[in-house]
């Protein structure tokens, strides 16, 4: 079913010239360089909406911000930015399913596993979406700052700040923001509560954008007692395979809805793939920020 969800959208998508795009991406958008301006009454100024120093970055992540937006870009149609959960998608336990439904929509992927919402306002200020033109962008950003200590205020704030990033480099390309992933196994862990506080105020702050979509998938990963499979995400906040599965399940539509504003779904969007019952118990997982 989902595969014959995915061959839909394939059609509708090589059916639109990329030399001469269907509205509303017939436009000449130029090359704008980034630069961060205020953000109205929408968040205010904080350490997670201000582009940070180099120095002020992890090396794990500043040095390859610096060594990706030094790489032949391309112009991709679909394009992921954010953390690890972007990153993995195509390079980690995700890249089977990458490969099956995101390679043939000519998709790439600049995730950064660490990447927070201030890492990637530094990743975007080295010119990464200059140059690129993209018919939509997947935003995956959030949860490093969460785990990091920061509010859910800040987060959103700073979250609100790379899509205002991505709407100065991209002016007209469809942002989908993506709600922080549920991670930790229970459902009334700190980090899930500060995860779903931070996705309602992304959701009330993108109010009115039109070049802005919230897009929550979080349901996917979970069971029905809101508990989290560790054949869903391996250490409850990254994907397997599995996960990536159904997380790509959910994804579709909104994509098609973004390549294709107004169309009606070609078949109803395919169910999630029910987790199996979690693995046998292993010795405790250490969570590291990425």
């Amino acid at each position: 079913m989902l595969r014959s969800f995915f061959t839909r959208i394939v059609k509708r998508f090589r059916g639109c010239d990329r030399g001469r795009r269907i509205p509303p991406f017939n436009r000449d958008r130029g090359t704008v360089r980034p630069r961060l301006e205020s953000l109205e009454d929408r968040c205010l100024p904080s350490v997670t909406t201000t582009v940070p120093a180099f120095s002020d970055i992890p090396a794990i992540v500043a040095y390859p911000d610096l060594l990706l937006s030094t790489q032949p870009k391309g112009s991709p149609a679909i394009l992921f930015v954010g953390d690890s959960i972007n990153f993995d998608y195509r390079y980690g336990l995700g890249a089977p399913v990458w490969s099956t439904f995101m390679d043939p929509l000519d998709a790439a992927d600049y995730g950064i596993p660490g990447q927070t919402t201030q890492s990637l306002l530094y990743q975007i200020s080295l010119g990464q979406l200059v140059g690129v033109n993209p018919l939509v962008v997947v935003l995956d950003i959030g949860g490093n700052n969460l785990l990091q200590g920061n509010t859910s205020e800040d987060t959103a704030a700073g979250v609100l700040a790379d899509v205002a990033a991505i709407h100065q480099a991209l002016p007209q390309t469809p942002v989908l923001v993506l709600g922080v992933l549920p991670g930790m196994q229970s459902p009334t862990d700190p980090y899930r509560l500060a995860g779903a506080k931070t996705d309602a105020l992304v959701s009330q702050m993108l109010a009115g954008d039109p070049h802005a979509t919230f897009v929550n998938i979080g349901s996917v990963f979970l069971q029905p007692d809101g508990t989290i499979s560790n054949s869903i995400m391996y250490d409850y906040l990254h994907p397997t395979a599995l996960g990536y599965l159904n997380m790509t399940s959910a994804l579709l539509p909104a994509l098609q809805q973004a390549l294709f504003p107004g169309s009606a779904p070609a078949t109803p969007a395919p169910p999630p793939f029910s987790p199996p019952a979690p693995l046998p118990s292993s010795p405790p997982v250490t969570i590291v920020s990425g």
